[in-house]
């Protein structure tokens, strides 16, 4: 996987709030999944509004780290594997299908991107681009996680009749475990997202183009937003809603609560563009 020179290994590490390299050990990669959570937040505002999203390593930088954007799993976990590379830990790209707020009999394609991480023998999930719950440590892929812990990996339905390991990521909700997303273990090269990435930021049915998400972690609490709904997930799988109903507050709250920084291009975009996702919420009984 491409990794980060030594400049971009040190503005990276800057953006995260990390003084120095460190070792690559396993709490040493929940520390920068921790800190990527938390600095570099999930956002869509490029394909709302209709821009191109280049996911080269060179455009990915130049967006995240020297403009201090956000992205989507395809920017972010590009990211994270070179600065990871670059650290010295084994990385292995994967792909994974949606089952976060899917019915069970509704088909997903594979338009998530997510990293296997190789640390002293052992491989781990690692993934900082999912748009809604997402694990704010490493999760084991051999062995169980912690029992406390808010997230869990099993081995997905279709396991029994595959001849290869395949996984679904779960989310623990008040009503129980609840499926994020299904992936295995197959390496994905650096094309195989060039198509997948097309299709999420062009495509008119996809829900990139269709509402405005941010997500951001913090500290345990997972703060996601959806149009104009802002929710913050505790670890113990309560959710606590906000509704927001004008464009005004939305884009104030991608600013205070999301770090998303937007220049006056994109502001102005995003005011025009968001009557029109705020309409249903401002209308409906009590909003």
């Amino acid at each position: 996987m491409t990794t980060l020179d030594a400049a971009q290994l040190d503005a990276w590490l800057a953006r995260l709030g990390l003084a120095a390299p460190p070792s690559p050990t396993l709490q040493a990669l929940n520390a920068v999944l921790a800190a990527h959570l938390s600095s570099i937040p999930f956002e869509n505002v490029d394909p709302l509004l209709r821009l191109p999203v280049r996911i080269d390593p060179d455009a990915v930088f130049d967006k995240l780290v020297t403009r201090r954007r956000g992205g989507y799993c395809f920017e972010l976990n590009t990211l994270l594997g070179a600065g990871l590379s670059a650290l010295g830990y084994g990385v292995t790209p994967l792909a994974a299908r949606v089952r976060w707020g899917v019915p069970d009999e509704v088909p997903t394609m594979s338009t998530h991107m997510l990293l296997r991480v190789e640390v002293a023998h052992r491989s781990y999930l690692a993934d900082v681009g999912f748009g809604g719950p997402t694990p704010f440590r490493a999760l084991p892929l051999s062995e169980p996680a912690d029992d406390g812990f808010p997230y869990r990996l099993v081995p997905s339905p279709a396991q029994a009749a595959a001849a290869f390991h395949s996984y679904d990521l779960q989310a623990r909700g008040n009503a129980g475990w609840l499926p994020v997303y299904r992936f295995d273990l197959t390496p994905q090269s650096p094309i195989d997202f060039v198509a997948r990435n097309w299709y999420v930021s062009t495509h008119p049915d996809s829900v990139f183009l269709q509402r405005l998400m941010a997500a951001r972690t913090d500290g345990a609490t997972r703060l996601t937003l959806v149009n104009g709904e802002l929710a913050e997930r505790a670890p113990d799988g309560s959710v606590r809603r906000t509704q927001l109903l004008h464009a005004g507050a939305v884009v104030q709250a991608l600013s205070d609560r999301f770090g998303v920084l937007l220049d006056e291009a994109l502001r102005e975009g995003l005011m025009a563009a968001l009557p029109r996702l705020l309409a249903p919420a401002a209308a409906s009984p009590g909003g």
